[in-house]
């Protein structure tokens, strides 16, 4: 792959890490919008749920949409728009039905379009080794989204005095979000060229028509990938619920969760390029990649469950979470390069990642309750087999894919 295209990668990564850093501000930013805008956890997570309900309206219009618009456009348009978005809450952040109108135009301006002209992007740049292109992407939104978080949290630090309210440091510390939302987009004019120059050999250039994303919604390969990102993404989030397990049942110090807990978010994603290399080079097919990668997880959590809370088992636990973690971390970055290896025409791509987005993302509104009401239990187990489950789910359809692959070869 060119320098410029690996350079365009992580232009586009940060595109994605800094985006979303308002909607989910109360993960880095908790305690701190607690203090300042006088909300309450529960308020908190009203706001969350905003962003999330009408995303999913959002996505599939937005992905027909992005299908017919310069995906560089889109993406900068959406960055200035949520610039716009930011300052306006830096302003009103006191006005809790404000921030709620806030969070809704928020799907809006980071989803819409945005999230399929990033996508679809991605696997423009990346060609024939799409898998190492979306690696390459979230390493560096992940990066970027923990170089962002801890901007926002050292802006606060500088200017807070004492432990009230703070109202000036968190007006800065939202005003250094629409500061990065903003000087991310102009330095995505500087190395994005427009979509079209991407175009596939061999595929029309010209706009696909409504039949041709209506198709989309007809693709029985498409509902096949929807259930495989689904499962992959409760696999992401269920590494969230390590850290309270290893709290409990071995009594794992908060400074030794934190580090472990930063191993499994950022160190493995920026290293998850390597995999996605050997995913396209090496095993030459993302789908045969999880083929390989899931029982690396189940096998794992599998053994996590057996051991429980046994005495003793500290470690070699840690061990098994930190391999699960691994390997989830690599199934995550790579599993939107699936909807090429299906030989989705890359003019409807944006449609087709906008339906596969609206299943892939609703384990936050599924699963995130499941394993709560498992945790409140201290039933562990359940997650773990849960996890367990998914990822055999994903590898039993990936390899459906694979079949039906065979069956109807890219012509």
């Amino acid at each position: 792959m060119k320098l410029k295209n690996i350079l365009t990668l992580i232009v586009l990564g940060m595109c994605g890490g800094t985006i979303f850093l308002l909607p989910y501000l109360k993960y880095v930013f908790y305690n701190q919008m607690i203090a300042a805008t006088g909300l309450n956890g529960q308020d908190l997570g009203f706001l969350v749920a905003m962003y999330a309900f009408i995303n999913l309206f959002v996505l599939l219009p937005g992905g027909i949409l992005a299908d017919r618009l310069s995906s560089k456009w889109c993406i900068f348009w959406s960055l200035i728009s949520t610039s716009a978005l930011t300052v306006v809450y830096a302003f009103t952040f006191q006005s809790y039905v404000a921030s709620l109108v806030i969070w809704g135009l928020l799907a809006v301006s980071t989803i819409f379009v945005a999230w399929a002209a990033i996508m679809k992007t991605v696997r423009a740049v990346g060609a024939a080794a799409v898998g190492t292109a979306y690696s390459i992407y979230y390493a560096a939104n992940g990066l970027t989204g923990a170089g962002g978080a801890w901007v926002v949290l050292t802006v606060y630090e500088a200017l807070a005095e004492g432990s009230g309210p703070n109202l000036d440091a968190f007006f800065w510390s939202v005003i250094s979000v629409a500061a990065m939302t903003t000087i991310v987009p102009f330095i995505l004019l500087w190395f994005l060229r427009d979509f079209r120059e991407h175009a596939e050999d061999g595929e029309k250039k010209s706009l696909p028509t409504l039949k041709d994303s209506i198709a989309v919604l007809k693709m029985p390969k498409i509902w096949l990938v929807s259930i495989v990102l689904f499962s992959t993404y409760t696999l992401y989030l269920g590494m969230t619920f390590f850290t309270p397990y290893l709290s409990q049942a071995f009594g794992i110090s908060d400074q030794t969760s934190g580090m472990l807990t930063t191993i499994r978010s950022f160190v493995f994603m920026s290293l998850t390029p390597l995999t996605g290399i050997f995913a396209d080079k090496i095993a030459k097919s993302t789908l045969k990649w999880f083929l390989i990668a899931t029982p690396l997880v189940i096998v794992p959590l599998l053994a996590i469950n057996w051991i429980g809370n046994a005495e003793g088992m500290g470690t070699i636990v840690i061990i098994l979470t930190m391999v699960a973690a691994f390997f989830v971390c690599s199934l995550y970055a790579s599993m939107f390069s699936i909807v090429s290896e299906v030989q989705v025409p890359i003019s409807i791509a944006g449609t087709a990642i906008g339906l596969v987005s609206i299943f892939s993302y609703t384990p936050d509104i599924v699963m995130q309750p499941l394993f709560g009401h498992f945790v409140d239990q201290n039933n562990y187990g359940g997650i773990f087999l849960t996890l367990a489950a998914m990822a055999a789910l994903a590898a039993a359809t990936c390899a459906l894919l694979l079949v039906m692959n065979r069956k109807t070869p890219e012509a």
